[in-house]
């Protein structure tokens, strides 16, 4: 009697506690008929991968049906009580970011903003200050590359035309190894600038800068031996590009439409089937010598470039310009978009920033751009809310120092490649080495 009893009893005890779990449950379920309300946040200032805890009423309980966004870049929510969600600090989400929480048709705005740290560390990759090429190991290899790019499994790729030889390497960390895929002494073939990665299929390609419908393509599947790939234009669209300006410096591939887009000195923009080769004329822009191009990843019909202080008309000389390569915008024409006059150094919202001699750009996945500000000694980030603001680098002063965004120095930083992770790689090119910019 008395067993039955306790069993009895220890029954009740259970149903009791989970019918108060079901309450509890039902009471943090998200009530579209209601209001959601902001109340708090804490803390009030952090960086990259800081826990933030998110205050206020009918938020849910299921973490999946809510979505917190600090200016537009996405947060990951860990868990929520219905009061109160816990979510991670995403990277970079620009300049005083706000914070807003997304659950079902009700999007709310935190009135305060949140003060983001950037945290930054510059460390050296490889390369001893010798600007002859050797191939080796990262603590042992001489490197003096102008541009970078990398494909998905972390290969960072260099074109270099400097130091006595010419040529095009890859470089792995986790392999601890620099080796040339291609090298010459003198006259040589491709004359390697700008260089772009397919990061699908891992096709890294190169362009000749000299001639009009050659360029060079490098396929992991066969080891990335050299290949010539000669571009098939119309006899029209040939006829504009074989003058004495057919220099072309870079070509980029483009996930928008899957080509690859190419730029010549006289202002003709190439658009090339990588594929079947097929090529074509798609828009004549401003005269200038190049020192950068980058699709946004984000955006992936933006074509933006850097343009030397020999640019025709002025007004693009020593500036970032974007075209728009969608086809019922392409004749709008390039737009500079930071303000005009080159050869100085301001930060601020990118109509106002001011830069010195630009050269590479690239771009990571959410729409952050990083510059190579060559003549300020220094690394420049364009946020995707259009603020520019300096990363690394101390602007002005040349040097060699690794360490935090304050006391690292460069000294004529050419080339960036960006990783899926969101990590820089500058060729830094007067130091004759290859540094990582970890930027959260």
């Amino acid at each position: 009697m008395k067993c039955s009893q306790l069993t009895f009893s220890l029954l009740m005890l259970l149903f009791s506690s989970s019918c108060k779990e079901d309450v509890a449950t039902k009471q943090s379920e998200h009530d579209p008929n209601k209001p959601v309300v902001l109340s708090s946040f804490y803390p009030a200032e952090g960086g990259a991968k800081d826990k933030i805890l998110l205050d206020g009423q009918n938020f849910g309980s299921d973490p999946n049906k809510i979505k917190v966004y600090f200016n537009n870049a996405r947060a990951a929510v860990v868990s929520s009580s219905g009061e109160r969600i816990y979510a991670i600090v995403p990277r970079l989400p620009g300049d005083d970011p706000k914070i807003s929480v997304v659950i079902g048709k009700d999007s709310l705005v935190y009135d305060k903003s949140f003060t983001y740290h950037i945290q930054a560390q510059v460390s050296t990759v490889t390369g001893t200050g010798d600007k002859n090429f050797l191939t080796g190991t990262l603590d042992q290899a001489h490197v003096y590359g102008k541009y970078l790019d990398m494909d998905a499994q972390g290969n960072l790729f260099m074109t270099w035309r400097d130091g006595g030889s010419f040529g095009i390497a890859r470089i792995n960390e986790k392999e601890n190894i620099v080796t040339p895929l291609y090298s010459a002494a003198s006259s040589p073939n491709p004359y390697a600038n700008g260089v772009t990665v397919d990061r699908v299929t891992g096709i890294m390609t190169v362009s000749h800068e000299s001639v009009a419908e050659v360029f060079f393509s490098f396929d992991p599947r066969e080891a990335w031996t050299i290949r010539q790939r000669n571009a098939q234009f119309s006899a029209a669209d040939y006829a504009k590009i074989v003058q004495a300006d057919r220099y072309a410096n870079f070509v980029t591939f483009c996930p928008y439409d899957g080509h690859l887009y190419t730029r010549f000195r006289d202002g003709h923009i190439a658009k090339i089937d990588p594929v079947t080769y097929a090529a074509t004329i798609v828009h004549k822009g401003p005269y200038g010598s190049q020192y950068g191009q980058a699709i946004n990843p984000a955006k992936p019909w933006e074509l933006y470039i850097t343009l030397h202080s020999n640019a025709s008309p002025n007004t693009f000389a020593q500036g970032i310009s974007v075209l728009d390569l969608r086809p019922d915008h392409i004749n709008e024409g390039f737009k500079r978009i930071n303000a005009p006059g080159g050869s100085g150094f301001r930060d601020g919202p990118v109509k106002d920033a001011v830069f010195n001699y630009p050269k590479d750009i690239k771009f990571d996945k959410t729409g952050n751009m990083f510059i190579a500000d060559y003549g300020n000694h220094c690394i420049r980030m364009l946020s995707a809310d259009g603020i520019v603001s300096t990363v690394a680098g101390q602007p002005t002063k040349a040097g060699y120092k690794d360490g935090g965004p304050v006391e690292s120095q460069f000294n004529q930083p050419w080339g960036v490649a960006v990783n899926d992770q969101g990590d820089i790689y500058i060729a830094d090119w007067n130091n004759a080495r290859i540094r990582k910019l970890v930027i959260e």
